[in-house]
């Protein structure tokens, strides 16, 4: 099938495949400058000039024409650039016929258009060079496949499963942090209140002793109040650090 449809046009094949895109007396020629404007190496460029010829033909044999990958496009909108080598020698004496780019209307129905019609290109390019189109220079325009976008959105999930736990224990932290400084806050403050109560139930007991109201008894029992208050302040610290423990536990 191949060599049919190429000796069907084999001339025009072998002026588009001999047609250098590079002029002879250029310091600086198309494929050079290709190679800069899009970062490419320039053996990939190289390759790509190839894929555009080979592009070019189908355009000419093709009822409907063809349609270009995107570097293959980058490749034509250079060529474009240069417009007395494409208008003045490309066109006329090498393809023998004018061959304009028309650009995308845009919208659903255009975008399907051309969806379908890059599919026939392909097809047709495997038919006539009897081999599979390049993917480096032309698969990165073929519409993705519907359960490939499920799957890419489906990668998602382990993220937000992981962003959902994290945020779970870090409000779980947050909460402990909190009973903590909460019950800690209440210990000083008991422990606070038990000592302006010693301290003042001491001066009390001072004045009835100096009075003489209150004998050494009454002392004693002072003291005992007093043993009584550091008592309780132990038993509030006591019950705090539980807590505490009791909170960083759960």
């Amino acid at each position: 099938m191949e060599t049919t449809i190429l000796l069907k046009d084999e001339i025009l094949w072998n002026r588009i495949q001999s047609f250098s895109l590079d002029a002879s007396d250029a310091d600086f020629p198309f494929s050079k400058k290709l190679a800069k404007e899009e970062g490419w190496t320039l053996d990939f460029t190289m390759k790509a000039i190839q894929e555009y010829k080979k592009f070019v033909y189908l355009c000419c044999i093709l009822p409907n024409g063809a349609s270009p990958s995107e570097t293959v496009d980058k490749v034509w909108h250079m060529h474009l650039i240069y417009t007395q080598n494409y208008w003045e020698e490309f066109c006329p004496d090498v393809l023998k016929r004018k061959l304009h780019h028309h650009p995308s209307n845009g919208g659903v129905s255009e975008n399907m258009r051309h969806r379908n019609w890059f599919s026939e290109t392909l097809k047709s390019y495997r038919e006539i060079f009897q081999s599979e189109a390049p993917k480096d220079i032309w698969y990165e325009k073929e519409p993705p496949k519907i359960t490939k976008i499920w799957l890419k959105k489906l990668r998602i999930i382990p993220l937000l499963l992981v962003l959902l736990m994290l945020s779970s224990c870090l409000g779980e932290v947050l909460s402990t942090i909190g009973t903590i400084v909460l019950s800690f806050a209440g210990i000083m403050v008991f422990g606070l209140f038990l000592s302006l109560f010693g301290s003042v139930n001491a001066e009390v007991n001072g004045k009835k002793k100096d009075d003489g109201s209150v004998g050494g008894g009454s002392s004693d029992g002072g003291g005992s109040s007093c043993s009584g208050g550091s008592s309780g302040c132990g038993s509030g610290c006591g019950g705090g650090c539980g807590g505490c423990g009791g909170g960083c536990g759960g």
